[in-house]
């Protein structure tokens, strides 16, 4: 059956309570809470189309299959990063009802206490762990796994109590088969003597742990807002209207009689080529992503004074801080052949296989595609670079903006922490080629020949900060993206440390014996010894996480700041931000879990704010 078409703008009211630009990971779970009071009346517009039907999206196996392709993502790269040897990052993005979270790769991962308590120590009354883990909860129904496969996968460690049991979001492991280096993955750690602390939706947890996926316990299909939050129930609401392929121009600003701007409404083409605006009597809210929603602003005169000018718009609220605080994690992959009968994605090579996978996850929903093979583990640094911190510390922390200061303030006292994991590792069954970048279909296209197994290697907390600005008044370019990645020198040291820890973890049992002897390496021809090594090896193979936040942040203006702490802009009433772009400081992990319990705390404090 074909999708529903939701890009008709037949009876479209001329105004709504809120509209929301954006309809992915944060827009439609606003809009399905404000919603549940039927008097309010609620209006997304989300750019691309709705595809939940197609199998690229709905099977949790083929989500890189979506990367660089125009109909599921906006396609955006950087320009060449200098500390990356003048390499190009490609940066895939939702554009698709669901947002990225209808084209991630359904890593369930979840932040620290500390990482969320952080945003209320840059000045966010009331966003702390306390609060925010409360709504990470709300936002999730967890199907416990069998008990094969936690017996498999060394799932003990789950405690029931701190997971969710009614929300949206569908969060299971599946039935398997997994990969024999998914049961092997925790035992390798407990060699170590990095044995798993406790459950990671605790959120103090360290050590390693197969995490489930955003993966619907029974059916495996993916879970993402454009089935969960806008299931069919919700989108038969008479106050929720839903519009595919819309592209928003601008917010429209008005001034009032206090001097101040304030949001009316939005300017928007839609699938017909026609330009429409529309009111919003309440607010607008802006869910457009950490790229597009501090591009939307700047087109609408919020941002730099001086930058809008020179594309000759005009500067209606100047603040120098959009689009500013771009964090990114970095991850790097190395890639080892495996032992002769071990199972990869690989396989999936063969056309035969491929089909047989794919008849198996349409009919039960059996096999690779309904699965999220993948599995993580957070640690401080290896004990035998510990006493490199604090040189470290001290020459490249010496002179800070002071914009950073407070930021820097607290990523110290984290890395200074030994109880705080500093990186994330994590392990898949594939290979990863960052040379045949930027694109992502090379990187991910299993492009050389036999099998591979691939960790990687991720900075949890970097210090670099890069920017996202529009370099056209034209609302239908992209906007330069510009991650920095690695630009602080203290990002490539911690990363390199780090990368130097893959081979740890491959030559230890029982990963040791699931790989080839002699077999190829795909990162280095021989294992790499050093500091130095690693630090090449980090240039030339580190690629973006696709976990962008910061570009419209959570904090005091002085320092930064886009929005306040109940998530409105400065300067400007009736609009909100609602996405990962506000997040002032970047969390541990895989972000889709925080931008959920950020969009369901957010649709709280928008029914407080507006309350009659």
């Amino acid at each position: 059956m074909a999708a529903t078409d939701l890009s008709s703008v037949t009876d479209l009211s001329t105004s709504y309570d809120y509209v929301i630009v954006g309809g992915g990971t944060a827009g439609l779970v606003v809009a399905s809470r404000l919603t549940e009071d039927p008097t309010v009346r609620v209006l997304v517009l989300e750019a691309g189309s709705n595809r939940v039907e197609d199998p690229r999206i709905a099977a949790p196996g083929l989500a890189v299959s979506t990367y660089g392709n125009p109909d599921f993502d906006w396609c955006i790269t950087s320009p060449p990063q200098e500390a990356l040897n003048g390499r190009c990052i490609a940066e895939p993005r939702g554009r698709t009802l669901g947002g990225s979270s209808a084209i991630n790769m359904g890593m369930i991962i979840y932040p620290s206490r500390s990482d969320i308590d952080a945003w209320e120590k840059l000045g966010s009354a009331g966003w702390n762990w306390a609060s925010l883990s409360q709504y990470l909860r709300k936002s999730q129904t967890f199907t416990p796994p069998s008990d094969a496969i936690r017996d498999e996968l060394s799932l003990g460690y789950i405690d029931p109590a701190v997971q969710g049991e009614s929300g949206p979001l569908q969060v299971s492991f599946g039935d398997g088969p997994f990969p024999a280096f998914n049961a092997a993955w925790p035992k390798v750690f407990e060699s170590l003597n990095h044995p798993l602390t406790g459950d990671p939706m605790s959120g103090e947890a360290t050590g390693a742990f197969c995490h489930p996926g955003s993966i619907h316990g029974t059916q495996r299909t993916r879970s993402h807002t454009g089935v969960t939050y806008y299931n069919p129930e919700v989108a038969k609401r008479p106050n929720l209207r839903v519009v595919t392929e819309a592209m928003v121009e601008k917010v429209l600003l008005e001034k009032g009689g206090d001097g101040e701007f304030q949001a009316t409404g939005i300017r928007f083409v839609g699938r017909d080529g026609e330009q429409r605006t529309v009111s919003a009597n309440t607010e607008v809210i802006l869910a457009a992503g950490a790229i597009k929603t501090p591009h939307l602003l700047e087109l609408s005169g919020i941002g730099d004074a001086d930058r809008l000018q020179a594309h000759n718009i005009e500067p209606l609220v100047n603040n120098p801080n959009v689009g500013e605080n771009l964090q990114e994690h970095g991850f790097v992959p190395f890639s080892w052949e495996v032992a002769d009968g071990q199972v990869t994605a690989e396989a999936l090579r063969n056309p035969e296989v491929a089909k047989l996978a794919m008849d198996a996850w349409t009919t039960s929903g059996a096999g690779p595609l309904g699965l999220c093979t993948l599995a993580s583990a957070f640690m401080s640094l290896p004990e035998e670079t510990k006493a490199d911190v604090q040189p470290l510390i001290q020459k490249h922390l010496a002179s800070v903006h002071p914009r950073h200061e407070a930021q820097y303030q607290i990523l110290q006292s984290m890395l200074e922490d030994q109880n705080e994991a500093s990186a994330q590792y994590t392990i898949a069954p594939f290979q990863v080629t960052p040379e045949k970048g930027p694109s992502l279909q090379g990187v991910f296209g299993m492009s050389e020949p036999e099998n591979y197994m691939s960790m990687v290697a991720v900075l949890n907390r970097p210090f670099s900060r890069g920017f996202v600005h529009l370099n056209s008044p034209d609302p239908a370019a992209l906007p330069t993206f510009d991650p920095k990645m690695l630009s602080h020198p203290l990002d490539l040291e911690l990363q390199a440390r780090h990368v130097q820890w893959l081979e740890t973890l491959a030559a230890t049992e029982p990963m040791a014996s699931l790989l080839k002897p002699n077999g190829r390496r795909l990162h280095h021809h021989e294992r790499p010894s050093g500091v130095d090594a690693a630090r090449e090896l980090t240039r030339d193979r580190i690629l973006a996480h696709y976990h962008v936040v910061g570009t419209a942040a959570m904090m005091p203006k002085e320092i930064g700041g886009v929005v306040d702490s109940r998530l409105k802009v400065y300067g400007c009433s009736k609009l909100r931000v609602v996405d990962a772009s506000i997040i002032p400081l970047i969390p541990r992990g895989n972000i889709q879990t925080t931008v959920y319990a950020v969009a369901e705390k957010a649709a709280d404090l928008i029914r407080e704010d507006n309350r009659v």
